[in-house]
C-alpha cells in the first residue's frame, strides 16, 4: 500500500510540474502581449485558451492590435510627419496572411474586432484593385460598414507604402476629435455640391457624398486612379442620408482621424 501511495504522489508531482511548464510556456509566449503582465498567471492561461479558440473559428479571428501600427514609411519618431525608412514594425510582414487564407475574409482585432482582412493570397493592397475584382473589395468594405455604420464611425484603408502588411485589410474605428472635425469640413463642401470636391482635405484628398449605401471601392474609382491612394468611408453623413467617400493620396490619415487604443 505504501508503494502505491508513493507512486500516486509521484504521479501528482509530475502532473503539477507539467501544468507549471505549460503555464510558463503560455506566459513566455505572451511576454509582448498587451493583455497580460508578468506574474498574472490566470491572464496568461486565459489568453492561451483564447488563442486556441481563435484557431478554431473559421471567420471571426481576433488578433493583436499590433497587426498594423500605421507607422510604415515614417521616421523613427512615431509622432513625426517626416517620411523616411527608419520605421518601427510591430509584427513581421505576413502576419495577417498567415492567419487568414482560403476564405473570403476574416474579422480580426483585440480587445474588440476592428479589422477586415482579405483571405485571398493575391489581395496585397489598394494596388490590387481593378475593374474586374472591385466587387470583392466592395464586399469587404460592406463587411466593415455592417460592423461600424454609425455617424461616429470611419472605415479606412491605407495606401501602398503606408502599411505594415502585404495583405489587404480595412480598419473600422470610431472617429477621433480631428476625425469629427474633418467630417464636418467635408459635409460643408459636399452635402450640397455635386461631384468630387477638393481643396483643404488631407493628403490632396477628394471627397464626394453618395446617397444611400454606396459600393465604396467602386465609388472611389470614380475619383481617378486609386493604386496609390487610401480610401475612407464616413457613414451617416449629411444628416444621415448617405456616406462620404474620401480618397487620399500617398500618405496615411488613419492615426489622425480615428480613435486607436494605445498598444
Amino acid at each position: 500500500m505504501s508503494r502505491l501511495l508513493q507512486a500516486f504522489a509521484l504521479g501528482v508531482s509530475f502532473a503539477l510540474a507539467a501544468d507549471d511548464v505549460t503555464l510558463e510556456i503560455a506566459k513566455g509566449s505572451l511576454t509582448n502581449d498587451d493583455e497580460c503582465f508578468e506574474g498574472d498567471e490566470q491572464c496568461a492561461l486565459n489568453a492561451l485558451q483564447l488563442r486556441q479558440t481563435e484557431l478554431d473559428v473559421p471567420e471571426e479571428v481576433p488578433e493583436d492590435d499590433a497587426a498594423d501600427d500605421g507607422r510604415i514609411g515614417l521616421g523613427p519618431d512615431p509622432n513625426s510627419t517626416e517620411l523616411g525608412s527608419g520605421y518601427h514594425q510591430s509584427v513581421p510582414d505576413g502576419y495577417l496572411a498567415a492567419r487568414c487564407s482560403h476564405r473570403s475574409y476574416c474579422i480580426m482585432g483585440r480587445p474588440a474586432p476592428y479589422m477586415v482582412v482579405a483571405g485571398h493570397s493575391d489581395s496585397i493592397g489598394m494596388e490590387s484593385i481593378n475593374g474586374g475584382n472591385v466587387g470583392y473589395y466592395d464586399s469587404m468594405m460592406n463587411a466593415a460598414w455592417s460592423r461600424c455604420g454609425s455617424s461616429s464611425c470611419v472605415i479606412i484603408t491605407n495606401p501602398k507604402g503606408f502599411r505594415t502588411q502585404s495583405r489587404f485589410h480595412i480598419h473600422y474605428r470610431y472617429q477621433s476629435g480631428h476625425g469629427k472635425s474633418l467630417k464636418a469640413k467635408m459635409e460643408h463642401k459636399v452635402c450640397h455640391g455635386g461631384g468630387w470636391q477638393h481643396g483643404g482635405f488631407p493628403c490632396g484628398g477628394k471627397a464626394k457624398f453618395f446617397s444611400g449605401h454606396v459600393a465604396p471601392m467602386s465609388a472611389a474609382m470614380g475619383a481617378g486612379g486609386i493604386h496609390g491612394a487610401g480610401v475612407s468611408v464616413w457613414p451617416q453623413a449629411c444628416g444621415g442620408g448617405g456616406a462620404i467617400v474620401l480618397v487620399t493620396y500617398h500618405c496615411s490619415i488613419e492615426h489622425s482621424i480615428a480613435n486607436i487604443p494605445p498598444h
